[in-house]
């Protein structure tokens, strides 16, 4: 019994000497890695009511309206590479260009094929015009918008989404980040995270009859209603707690886990719900 013991022991010293020794090689790796940025600057005629498309697969996007009559692109690209000589060739080698078709522009980023211990990233700074439809996505990276009255549609695997001051239909979700829509008047509101916390808060100004759905499956929400919100009120937590200040006319059963009613007479429709997190609605 004790040899078995020592025998754990040993192995498990072993282990963490493999660790310890791995992570010095991977720092160490690191350490020898040269930086390289370069900024590219591009701008193109986009209408009221046209559409921008922007992707990227490791970078951030941050796009907001304005009183323009362009579309303004600072693309920043960032490159990682065993000496800054190779770092600077990899990133001339992006090719970075804005294509039209019909009324959707569409921000391309051509990228060279890269050897190992190398990458690139991309992100985007976007000027529009208010009036105007965002696409937009990142695999890895933050997405924030701003200020614009068309429809919204963003998606990040591993990041953070911030919607301020839209008035246009918005569609977001993320797989590992929070959510956070502030002082926004939208009528149609779909939001959801996998893993983490999500914040709505509506203007004043919001319509009565807004149509929200929202969930998160690891994560808390808090959800501010417009002040004359009027419809049909959902919210759901597997793991949590539920609070409303808004007074609920309760339909159905009565549970601590699941609230059913209206507010008003209306008709909206607030969904929210969540798997393990609590939801608070002001």
């Amino acid at each position: 019994m004790k040899r078995k013991c020592w025998a754990i022991l040993a192995l498990s010293l072993c282990l963490c000497s493999l660790m310890a020794v791995s992570g010095c090689i991977i720092q160490i790796g690191n350490c020898f890695r040269s930086k390289y940025e370069k900024t590219v600057r591009l701008q193109a005629p986009l209408e009221s009511g046209s559409t921008i498309v922007a992707k990227t697969s490791f970078g951030s996007i941050t796009a907001k309206g304005a009183d323009v009559a362009d579309c303004n692109v600072v693309a920043t690209i960032r490159v990682q590479a065993p000496t800054k000589d190779e770092a600077a060739e990899i990133a001339d080698k992006v090719d970075i260009r804005l294509d039209l078709d019909g009324r959707t522009l569409t921000v391309k980023a051509d990228q060279p094929r890269v050897k190992k211990n190398r990458s690139i990233g991309i992100s985007y700074q976007i000027t529009v015009p208010t009036q105007v439809n965002i696409e937009c996505s990142s695999s890895y990276g933050s997405i924030n918008l701003a200020e614009t009255t068309g429809y919204v549609k963003a998606h990040t695997s591993y990041g953070s989404i911030d919607c301020d001051r839209m008035s246009g239909q918005i569609q977001v979700d993320t797989s590992y980040g929070r959510i956070a829509c502030r002082a926004i008047t939208s009528d149609e509101l779909t939001v959801d995270s996998s893993y983490g916390d999500i914040n709505v808060e509506y203007s004043d100004l919001a319509p009565a009859e807004i149509q929200a759905n929202v969930s998160t499956s690891y994560g808390n929400i808090d959800f501010t209603v417009p002040h004359d919100f009027a419809g049909q009120v959902e919210t759901e937590t597997s793991f949590g707690s539920i609070r409303t200040d808004p007074p609920i006319t309760l339909k159905g059963e009565i549970s601590k886990k699941r609230i059913k009613g209206t507010i008003g007479q209306g008709d909206g429709k607030l969904a929210l719900k969540t798997s393990f997190g609590s939801i608070r609605m002001r």
